[in-house]
């Protein structure tokens, strides 16, 4: 197991924002995940009375958004690697 973080600290392709991508990833994406589910249950809660179809509405919205989430962070990694090559 520590081969593969050392692999993954050594790497020069997650050097990217000074090492902090790492950690970034790791943090943002299910703080992100968090916040949509947080918002979509605020919003259907006034729309949807029955609490476990709120509970699935959530759910399945925050499912879809986790695609769009981590393309997001794929191409903000895509950006500043071409953005330090310049």
């Amino acid at each position: 197991m520590s081969d593969r973080v050392d692999d993954v600290i050594n790497n020069p392709a997650y050097d990217m924002l000074g090492g902090y991508h790492i950690f970034l990833r790791r943090m943002l994406i299910p703080i992100i995940i968090i916040l949509i589910a947080l918002l979509v249950w605020t919003i259907t809660e006034s729309y949807i009375s029955s609490s476990l179809t709120r509970k699935v509405v959530t759910a399945v919205i925050t499912g879809l958004s986790l695609g769009p989430v981590t393309n997001f962070d794929r191409g903000v990694a895509e950006w500043l690697r071409r953005r330090n090559k310049v």
